[in-house]
Formats: C-alpha cells, structure tokens, sequence
C-alpha cells in the first residue's frame, strides 16, 4: 500500500515537472513576443491586412525578438559565459537582458515604420523597459523573466482591447492570459527557479512597463 502511494505521488510529480516545464517553454519571454504580433493580426482590426504583409512581420518580430536572443544564449553557453539555457543563475543574467532589451527595442522600432497603429510598436517598446527594470534589479535579486513576459502579454491584451477596435470584447482572453500566467508562475515556482514573490513581481514589472507606454499612445 506504502509503495504503491509513493509511486503515485512520484508520478504525480513527475507530472508536474513536466507540465512546469512545458509552459516555462511555450510562454517563455522569447516566445510571447512572437505569440503577440500573431494575437494583433488575428484579432484585431489588422486582421484585415494582407497575408503576406503579416508573414514577413510576424517572421521579422520572431527573428528580432526569438532568434537573436536565443542564439546570443546558446553562444554565451558555448564559451560558458552563461550555464545553462534557463539561465538559472542570476549573475548569468546580465548579457542576456541586456541583448533582449535591445531586441526588443529594435523590433519596436522596426513596427513603427510599417504604418502599424503605434500601440502595437509601444508593446515592444514596454518590453525593452521591462527587461531594462529586471536588469537593474538582477544586481540584488533574482526576478523571474517569465513572469514580466507573461504581464507585458496580459498588458498587451489589455490595450488592444481598447485601441485595436478588436472583432469582439477581448476581456475573456484577458482572464485567460491571467490564469495562464498563474500556471506559469506556479511552474517557475514547482521548477525551483522562483519564489512566488520574485513570479509577482516580474509580472507586477511586465503589466506596468507596457501599460505604461498607454500614456505615450494618448
């Protein structure tokens, strides 16, 4: 009965880990950018804009805001600048924020000379504000990336809402983006990588930075 219980609960657990992992994956910081431009297109009044005009944006907001990041990590892992792709360490963090932050700039400037509505090129832009936050509280403390991601996302959501006369009131999306974010910090939380304090903050750094950049739309 004993080891039959402690099975169950290793499987359970490994299920966990498992589920944490995923969602660390799917909604990591340079994956909701991506996710981000494709929502904008597909939900907005910009759904009406041509196929291949969404392409080769979404490809380019990818390439600025996906692959960039995700290769200057691999090379700082190569040279064992940085230890793992997780970035688990807090001192490992520093090259990282810094490339993304700039990416993230780039990639707003580089939509705000498409003819996009400005909100949209604002979002990339909070972006950059957050991961500039996050950089200077990483020299004293460790606050989770995901969780500002997953706020600026929410934020995101949030401002399309009221700006990007969507088909339909986006306010359910935004609820789910919430539970999702909660999932995710729960992870973060489950994987180690985290307390729940530095989760809410970084989302708490994620939802202000992009809401923030509402007053310069206005």
């Amino acid at each position: 009965m004993e080891e039959n219980k402690h099975t169950e609960i290793s499987a359970a657990e490994k299920a966990m880990t498992g589920v944490s992992h995923l969602l660390s994956w799917v909604l990591s910081p340079v994956v909701l950018p991506t996710l981000a431009i494709i929502l904008v297109f597909g939900l907005s009044m910009l759904s009406f804009a041509p196929m291949r005009s969404k392409v080769i944006i979404t490809c380019i907001v990818f390439g600025f805001t996906g692959v960039i990041p995700a290769l200057a990590i691999a090379v700082l892992m190569k040279y064992g600048d940085v230890k793992d792709a997780a970035l688990t360490r807090r001192t490992d963090r520093f090259v990282p924020y810094v490339i993304t932050g700039l990416c993230m700039l780039g990639c707003g400037f580089y939509l705000s000379t498409t003819g996009l509505p400005r909100w949209v090129s604002l979002f990339y832009v909070g972006a950059a504000l957050a991961a500039a936050i996050n950089l200077l509280v990483n020299f004293r403390w460790k606050i989770s990336a995901h969780g500002a991601g997953m706020g600026g996302f929410i934020a995101m959501l949030m401002i399309m809402n009221r700006y990007g006369l969507p088909h339909y009131n986006l306010w359910g999306w935004c609820v789910c983006a919430v539970i999702a974010g909660g999932l995710l910090g729960t992870g973060r939380v489950w994987l180690g990588r985290h307390t729940p304090l530095q989760t809410v903050m970084g989302e708490i750094v994620g939802i202000a930075s992009v809401l923030s950049m509402e007053m310069l739309y206005e």
